[in-house]
């Protein structure tokens, strides 16, 4: 039974409708007009903005510097060459105006590269089209500005040519938005800006980049499918995390971030809701937002797996005052814990994604090894060691961090 939905987010009168068939899929160009419709026209003062409407904003804000600072440097000009002709000095104002933003954006990207963490690549593709994007709606701002000095038809005729590419861009753009903001990150992180460096030599550059890569872009299927992350405060495992699910939605993938213990909530609030005529739930609603289904998903990430048994704040890993925090946990209570957790995660059904991806977040290094075999035991995995569930272990990266403050 086909199922609609709606899509509330962050308690915002927003929706985004799709058919729910038990394969979620990335929002298709109706979801996409139903989105901004009510980005646009549903919006109230006392509602959080979604993604897709903050990002809409900003090209409304993009076209009104176009279009008024054009105006501004025509008045100036005008003032200061009185014997100008109005259509000159309309395009000499546009003109100044576009190379004005062209050098400022040139200037973001150079900051971006000093910003680059020391793992993973900067996307430079990705960064320019942000670019190419942000310079042509000021563009389209200057060039309606500069066409309104010829005279008003003029104005007109350049923005109903300039309204077709602007649509495509909102479309392509919007598609993503939708799509990221219903993963339900606590945060953007792109993995490029992440200040972390892998521990005892080790390099899991190629496995984070093929897991945050959705088949979609990639129809080979991923060597590693799970992960399981680890580090001392402060590491960067929640970014790191973060930046999977940001790259993964970014290129179209359906991927949802919770909490252990959220988890187990979503389950057991939605599992009274199923029945034979109806076998999946609706979209799950978490921290005032509509999020995927996380069963549905093609990639779980899932923080805080063993916070019950976490003191923070832990000192550095390779402190001696580490150890001895650590030895004053008693090791019954690590134990009944996993038994908890793979028990539970057996009742939720979580050998599904075996065939699937996930991310695993554990605070404490010294229980990673026994976290790890516990939760590939609940996913059904075969194999043992790093082969089913390789182990990252982060580290700070002080002089990458000295380098990100230093572009403050």
């Amino acid at each position: 039974m086909q199922q609609r939905y709606y899509v509330r987010h962050s308690a915002v009168k927003t929706r985004g409708w799709g058919i729910m068939t038990g394969k979620l899929k990335p929002p298709s160009l109706k979801d996409v007009v139903k989105q901004l419709r009510y980005d646009w026209f549903g919006k109230d003062v006392q509602q959080t903005p979604t993604v897709s409407y903050v990002w809409t904003a900003d090209q409304f804000g993009h076209f009104g510097l176009g279009f008024q600072i054009t105006f501004l440097f025509g008045w100036i000009i005008a003032a200061i060459f009185t014997d100008l002709p109005a259509w000159k000095t309309a395009i000499i104002a546009a003109a100044l105006n576009i190379v004005l933003w062209v050098a400022k954006e040139v200037l973001d990207i150079v900051r971006e590269r000093k910003r680059q963490g020391p793992l993973f690549p900067l996307n430079t593709r990705e960064l320019w089209w942000n670019v190419a994007t942000a310079l042509f709606y000021i563009g389209a701002g200057a060039i309606v500005a500069g066409a309104a000095g010829l005279g008003g038809w003029h104005a007109i005729v350049a923005l109903v040519i300039l309204l077709v590419p602007a649509a495509i861009l909102v479309i392509w753009w919007v598609r993503r938005k939708m799509t990221f903001q219903q993963v339900g990150l606590p945060f953007l992180f792109r993995l490029t800006n992440l200040c972390s460096k892998f521990s005892e030599g080790a390099d899991h550059r190629d496995t984070v980049i093929a897991l945050s890569t959705p088949e979609r872009v990639n129809p080979l299927p991923p060597t590693v499918r799970h992960v399981l992350v680890t580090g001392s405060v402060g590491s960067g495992k929640t970014c790191l995390a973060c930046g999977i699910g940001t790259e993964y939605a970014f290129r179209l993938g359906i991927a949802r971030y919770t909490t252990l213990t959220k988890l187990f909530e979503a389950t057991a609030d939605c599992l009274p809701k199923t029945t034979p005529d109806k076998p999946h739930v609706d979209l799950e609603e978490q921290d005032g937002r509509v999020l995927w289904p996380w069963r549905d998903v093609d990639l779980l990430i899932v923080d805080d797996v063993d916070a019950l048994l976490v003191e923070p704040p832990l000192p550095a890993y390779d402190k001696d005052s580490y150890v001895e925090a650590a030895v004053t946990k008693r090791a019954d209570d690590q134990i009944s814990l996993r038994e908890i957790v793979r028990h539970q995660l057996t009742i939720v059904g979580i050998e599904r994604f075996k065939p699937r991806r996930t991310v695993w977040i554990i605070s404490d290094p010294e229980e990673a090894e026994a976290w790890r075999d516990t939760i590939a035991q609940s996913l059904g995995l075969s194999g043992g060691g790093n082969e089913a569930l390789p182990i990252i272990h982060l580290e700070r990266d002080e002089q990458a961090l000295l380098a990100l403050a230093k572009t403050k």
